[in-house]
């Protein structure tokens, strides 16, 4: 969940700036009443609240968030960036601490697809306490009209590194300014998505062939996940309102959908996070798809608009 914004700012917010430690990990034997210690592994636990958040091996080494924040910070200063652009700071925390999110948005470093719709160029820092996420530097674009992550699977710049190995200020400096450049390389693609004329029925078939697809069986004789699909078509039916019939607004549905897993029926006790890493996964196997391929980079789609 969001837990804090700020402008023009970098300050770490009082809630990631926490602790955690490694404590002995141990059981309790009944037979002889007293604590067995177990070997090869610790609890890792938060100093402020002594809340559990993880059993680790012997050769884990704890990572604060606030040393990726510094060293981000520090990266993002050197590398001009921050003297380039305005930017919006948003910090994110998961499952009591156990996994964060730092999302730097650079204001004026944009690309406009289509007049009056802008991306926006995005840096962010994540890491857990449970093992589920590297230290991870993630540079993307990001749709300012519904807070969409650019997914592509031709430019996604993801840099994971075990514990802070590698996460050092002149090795991010060097990612930023390749990730600056490569942005900008992204905007003619963009432009041809957004002059690029598809159809419903393009949609509709592309989604049963990929995301939408399932193995049909004898009680439920449909190769395709119905709901799913439903609710995608009228997404893209909602972007095609203001970015027309056009593959920029199927590529929105789809990151839309990737991104924002809280606006699908999902069930109340979803774990959002874990949800929007699989899909945004989904999503960029489609976009490595053939039938991606056909729709996107159809050179008789792409003049349509011409």
């Amino acid at each position: 969940m969001l837990i804090h914004t700020q402008e023009n700012n970098l300050a770490i917010p009082e809630k990631l700036n926490f602790q955690v430690e490694l404590k002995p990990m141990s059981f309790l034997k009944e037979s002889e009443k007293s604590f067995v210690e177990i070997p090869d592994h610790s609890v890792l636990i938060r100093k402020d609240t002594e809340q559990p958040l993880s059993i680790v091996g012997n050769r884990y080494e704890p990572t604060q968030y606030y040393d990726i924040i510094e060293k981000q910070t520090e990266g993002l200063e050197k590398s001009g960036l921050l003297k380039n652009s305005n930017f919006i700071c948003k910090d994110f925390v998961y499952d009591s601490g156990r996994r964060f999110k730092r999302e730097v948005i650079m204001k004026d470093l944009t690309i406009e697809p289509k007049v009056g719709d802008l991306v926006q160029f995005t840096q962010t820092a994540k890491s857990s306490h449970d093992g589920s996420l590297c230290n991870i530097s993630d540079s993307t674009p990001k749709r300012l009209a519904c807070d969409n992550g650019m997914l592509q699977a031709i430019w996604q710049l993801v840099f994971s590194f075990r514990h802070t190995v590698g996460f050092d200020v002149e090795n991010l400096v060097s990612i930023f300014n390749s990730s600056t450049e490569k942005f900008f390389e992204m905007e003619p693609y963009f432009k041809t998505m957004a002059n690029t004329k598809i159809s419903v029925k393009d949609v509709e078939l592309a989604l049963k062939q990929t995301i939408c697809k399932r193995k049909a069986t004898k009680k439920k004789n449909i190769d395709h996940r119905e709901k799913l699909l439903g609710w995608l078509i009228n997404q893209y039916k909602k972007e095609a309102v203001a970015l027309d019939d056009t593959v920029w607004a199927f590529y929105n549905a789809l990151t839309n959908w990737a991104t924002h897993p809280e606006l699908y029926d999902y069930k109340d006790d979803s774990k959002f996070y874990n949800i929007e890493e699989s899909n945004k996964n989904q999503v960029l196997l489609f976009f490595r798809s053939k039938q991606w391929e056909n729709i996107a980079f159809d050179p008789i789609r792409s003049n349509q608009f011409v």
